[in-house]
């Protein structure tokens, strides 16, 4: 191959060979030291990697030795896909024989017969003439203004509706109220001994008057002997017309 000749400008140009090439030896030794300095750092100073080796594989047997195995067996057996996909049940013995009976065919409630505790029936006048009524002079009130068969009333009940009474005074109306008001009812807790130990308003009458005057009557009676240590029940005062003061006539 000839050389070029003097002075002629080639399309590719070699460099000329100046030396020895300093900036590609430093280049390798630096990344040998780099990387030599890394392998002290991880092998030296750094303590080795400590691994846990794998535990040994294990084969549990589900067995029915214990109530627990037996529970679980019975479980799987139950939750049995197979017996959700068999499409062939077995029909029940005489499924088609069975009658039709409608719901209404028999009674399901027993009908409400009349209360256990009857108030006592209400007393009507005697029947008189159309104009016998006309001709007679007006009835003159009592003085007192009270009407016969409306006196107060007190009603136990709860456990204490048949239990009898030994002592039983009548009310002491200290207080008359000026207008009809609704019924008293107390929460009562009697002891063996028939005394009357607890007494609570459970219901107030809408006159604190009277519902002291029930509280305090409560204290002075006393019921039959049992051997339960405390009897709860309910005492109602239907107040009457002995409750209320008698409204003076004006002249």
């Amino acid at each position: 191959m000839k050389a070029p000749a003097a002075g002629t400008v080639l399309t590719f140009s070699t460099p000329e060979d100046n030396g020895f090439p300093y900036i590609l030896f430093l280049c390798v030794l630096g990344s040998f030291l780099a990387h030599a300095g890394t392998f002290f750092l991880f092998q030296v100073v750094y303590p080795q990697r400590v691994t846990i080796p794998q535990p040994a594989p294990r084969v549990s047997l589900l067995t029915p030795s214990s109530p627990e195995n037996v529970a679980m067996l019975r479980w799987i057996e139950a939750e049995d896909p197979a017996l959700v996909a068999n499409d062939n049940p077995a029909a029940p013995p005489g499924l088609v024989g069975v009658q039709y009976r409608p719901s209404f065919a028999s009674p399901r409630t027993a009908p409400l017969g009349a209360p256990a505790e009857q108030s006592k029936g209400v007393r009507f006048p005697r029947a008189v003439e159309r104009l016998s009524a006309a001709d007679s002079p007006a009835p003159v009130a009592a003085a007192s203004g009270r009407t016969p068969g409306l006196e107060t009333s007190i009603r136990y009940s709860g456990a204490l509706a048949g239990r009898p009474l030994e002592k039983n005074p009548a009310i002491a109306f200290d207080y008359r109220a000026a207008a009809p008001a609704e019924s008293t009812t107390v929460l009562l807790g009697v002891t063996d001994q028939g005394e009357v130990h607890f007494a609570v308003l459970e219901q107030s009458s809408g006159d604190p008057a009277l519902d002291d005057l029930a509280l305090a009557h409560l204290r002075h009676i006393s019921f039959a002997p049992v051997p339960a240590p405390v009897t709860w029940g309910f005492a109602t005062f239907s107040w009457g017309t002995d409750a209320y003061a008698v409204a003076s006539k004006s002249p």
